[in-house]
């Protein structure tokens, strides 16, 4: 299966180009291409910030911050148009698998071999302009600006 990371960052920058602030965060009234966009981001940085822990992946604490920001506009999206249901939905959907004890990490090391090249984007892209940019997006859509 192909990691959806590379489409994703693509499609940002694409639009943060397009948006006229190259990336740069600026202040701006939230519209439902940033509430779209948070919602395709939020459960590849969530699933990847996890996959981060479980597999030993450092990860900058700017991109941490900023992953837990997309992350809680996500979750008000999600209790906004779905309620709680959706938001446990969400959060159980960015859960890594649960490893099986006698595989004797086998399970552990096919999950997460793949995930680290991911991680390691990830964390460079939510360290980056387009990164704050998209996190400017969450806060205000959480601010309901």
């Amino acid at each position: 299966m192909r990691s959806p990371l590379p489409a994703l960052l693509l499609t940002l920058s694409l639009a943060a180009c397009g948006s006229g602030g190259g990336g740069a965060p600026q202040p701006a009234r939230s519209t439902q291409l940033d509430v779209d966009q948070v919602k395709a981001s939020a459960p590849v940085v969530g699933e990847l910030v996890r996959a981060a822990s479980v597999c030993g992946v450092p990860v900058s604490i700017t991109a941490q911050d900023r992953a837990a920001r997309i992350e809680g506009a996500a979750l008000d999206i999600a209790v906004r148009e779905g309620g709680t249901t959706a938001r446990d939905t969400y959060l159980r959907s960015v859960q890594p698998p649960s490893f099986e004890p006698r595989r004797r990490g086998q399970d552990r090391a096919q999950y997460c071999n793949p995930k680290r090249l991911e991680v390691e984007r990830m964390d460079g892209f939510l360290s980056g302009p387009d990164g704050a940019a998209l996190t400017q997006r969450a806060e205000a859509i959480r601010a309901g600006r």
